[in-house]
């Protein structure tokens, strides 16, 4: 089986996981520090366009 995750970026699963965390208003403050890294580790679109030289330039 295939996986072209490089191990850079959280899974969606777990980006999910982690928004849900930060919006509980129970969960610990430890655990909504580790929902913040989890999420600032997913992969976005904006990431894909980041290294995009032509990014935010509208092709004719």
């Amino acid at each position: 089986m295939s996986n072209n995750h490089d191990g850079k970026h959280s899974s969606k699963k777990m980006s999910a996981l982690a928004a849900k965390v930060l919006h509980d208003k129970t969960s610990e403050k430890k655990a909504k520090s580790l929902a913040g890294s989890v999420l600032s580790q997913a992969e976005t679109h904006a990431d894909d366009h980041a290294s995009d030289p032509d990014s935010g330039r509208l092709h004719k």
